[in-house]
């Protein structure tokens, strides 16, 4: 009985070691400015992202420019313009900017459901409130001049072409299907407790190793570890998925060239973390098989 309890115990701790880990990580990301930055703003990923902004902006130009008088000249100059914005000596502080007014606008859509929760407020569960926004209006404030000039190059005319600086990208992240806009909330509540579950795991995982009989503690070490290492699997499994769902919902959209760098520049991020969180399970995993081995030879020495 004492070693039964002793595994709940120790599945307990691996989940709840688990969660805190991730639940930091993306923590730091929600509520701090710099691993955003350091996500999005430089690296091989980062680049391609950048690399994908000029067609997403002639995408979304011709789209808001009046279509009775689009042509196919006027496409190709939207796209012609928008493809010198990454070289401009601004690009880079407009990107910046534009991953941090993402980054604050999410959060502030958050705060906001949650004091809509708080007041009892319901929130349907097919509710997009909680996905994410991409404010690109920086970026576009780069670009906007050059388009307009090549439009009104092209057609002679800027009085019903002109394009404004303000570019907003609705995005399904996270999908309604896989977390609604209340369980998104809670999630993000759950995220700042990341201090809390870690000190909740140790002290589980402690009391584990106190109640197990003295012969058979190595079975905690080995049920944490190989919970804590399946979690990675499981997270790392999920994140694949909402990338599936993700770039469905976003087939034959303008900004679909922009969310596949997006999606691959977080999973450049999150992948060696959640290894590191896989392999770190197995290496307390191995250690309680150790422990097994040792407690094994011990009682074959004793009889």
């Amino acid at each position: 009985m004492r070693n039964f309890l002793a595994v709940i115990l120790a599945i307990v701790a691996g989940l709840t070691a688990s969660l805190g880990l991730i639940a930091w990580k993306l923590n730091g990301v929600t509520h701090q400015p710099e691993p955003v930055q350091d996500i999005l703003g430089s690296g091989e990923a980062a680049d391609q992202l950048k690399a994908a902004v000029p067609d997403a902006l002639g995408n979304m130009a011709s789209e808001s420019i009046d279509v009775a008088v689009l042509d196919e000249a006027v496409n190709s100059a939207v796209s012609s313009a928008a493809q010198h914005v990454t070289s401009k000596d601004d690009f880079d502080e407009a990107w910046a900017q534009s991953l941090e007014q993402t980054r604050t606008g999410w959060v502030d859509q958050i705060d906001s459901l949650q004091e809509e929760m708080d007041a009892g407020e319901p929130i349907a569960d097919n509710s997009t409130d909680a996905q994410l926004q991409w404010h690109l209006d920086p970026v576009a404030e780069v670009a906007v001049s050059d388009i307009n000039d090549a439009v009104a190059d092209v057609t002679g005319s800027s009085s019903n072409m002109q394009l404004e600086p303000k570019l907003t990208i609705n995005t399904s992240i996270p999908p309604v299907s896989m977390l609604t806009a209340e369980q998104t909330v809670l999630a993000t509540q759950l995220m700042t407790l990341w201090p809390v579950l870690l000190v909740l795991a140790g002290i589980v995982f402690l009391i584990a190793l106190l109640i197990g009989s003295g012969g058979s503690r190595w079975i905690v070490w080995l049920v944490t570890g190989v919970v804590a290492a399946v979690c990675g699997m499981f997270a790392k499994f999920g994140f694949s998925q909402m990338q599936h769902v993700i770039l469905d919902r976003a087939e034959n959209t303008p900004h679909l060239v922009l969310l596949r760098p997006f999606l691959r520049a977080v999973q450049d991020w999150a992948d060696p973390q959640l290894i590191v969180l896989m392999v770190a399970g197995a290496g307390v995993a191995l250690l309680g098989i150790l422990g097994g081995f040792i407690s094994s030879n011990r009682r074959r020495a004793r009889y």
